[in-house]
Order: structure tokens, then C-alpha cells, then sequence
């Protein structure tokens, strides 16, 4: 069985983007989820995928749409559901989930592990990362980085394992 991560970035009050935008731009948290990523396969819903931003893997890229016919000139492999998506992945050790809020809430309830930055400051947004029951997870590693030249904000590199009971 493969675990499952959702690998985010979020503001003190769970904003992950505005207008299919990021909202910050934080060279560690960018270092820190291509070293966690890895050579890992990706799950992502059809809208982050076609944000400026994205962020593809070299090895599986999984695009979750309603649309029966999308198709792209990138890498990818379509599903229509969460659970179609991991039937394609089931042979990975590890699955990322990279959001967003929608792909998010369906997922966080079935997640083993989350990567979670949280960014020391709050923002205006339009896509929140979902309320975490932190009663449910257990704090494993957490790296904290203060602003600096290159870091508006300071932040926190966090991991959670899900306490399973």
C-alpha cells in the first residue's frame, strides 16, 4: 500500500493562492518540495495544473478533470476521480497530492503524511487549504526559516504523519 502526501504552502489563515496565483514566492519552500518530491508521482486537479505555476514530475503527472476529452502537450495521464487516480498510481510507494482546495478536501481525510509550509503572515486569497483537525496529526519534523533578502516572510517547513487509531 502507497502512502499518501498532500504537500502544500499556506499563510496563518490557510490561504494557498489567489486568482490560480501564488501569493509569495519563498526560494526555501520551493527547495524543500522539489527535495520531498523526488522522483515522485503526482495527483493535481485540472485547474492547478494549468496555473502558471505548476509544477509537474518527472516521473507520473495525474491531472484530476470532469472533462472526458482533455487533453494536453504536456506529460500528463487524466482521471475523473480521486480513486481512478490512485488506481493508476497504485504500484508507487509514495503519492503527492498537490492540490488544489478542492483536490485538497477531498484528500485530507485519506492522507497518511502532509508537507505543510506554513507562511508567517496572513494574506487575501481565494483558495484555502482545508482546517486541519491537528488532534489528528502528529508534528514530525518542523524547520523553521525567518525572513531574510530573499524571504518576504518567515516560515515553517512542517511535517505531520496521521495518527491512526
Amino acid at each position: 500500500m502507497h502512502k499518501i502526501s498532500l504537500i502544500a504552502a499556506m499563510s496563518e489563515n490557510n490561504v494557498i493562492g489567489i486568482d490560480n496565483k501564488l501569493v509569495w514566492n519563498l526560494p526555501v519552500d520551493w527547495e524543500n518540495f522539489r527535495n520531498v518530491t523526488k522522483n515522485s508521482s503526482f495527483i493535481m486537479g485540472r485547474v492547478s495544473f494549468e496555473s502558471e505555476h505548476k509544477l509537474l514530475s518527472e516521473k507520473r503527472n495525474i491531472i484530476l478533470t470532469k472533462r472526458k476529452d482533455y487533453t494536453s502537450d504536456e506529460n500528463i495521464e487524466t482521471a475523473n476521480s480521486i480513486e481512478e487516480a490512485l488506481k493508476l498510481l497504485k504500484e508507487e510507494e509514495e503519492i503527492f497530492i498537490l492540490g488544489g482546495q478542492n483536490i485538497f478536501e477531498q484528500t485530507i481525510e485519506i492522507a497518511d503524511y502532509l508537507y505543510l509550509t506554513i507562511v508567517h503572515h496572513s494574506f487575501k486569497g481565494d483558495a484555502f487549504f482545508p482546517k486541519i483537525n491537528f488532534d489528528s496529526w502528529e508534528l514530525t519534523k518542523s524547520v523553521k526559516h525567518e525572513k531574510d533578502d530573499k524571504h518576504a516572510y518567515s516560515l515553517s517547513l512542517n511535517e505531520y504523519k496521521k495518527i491512526r487509531k
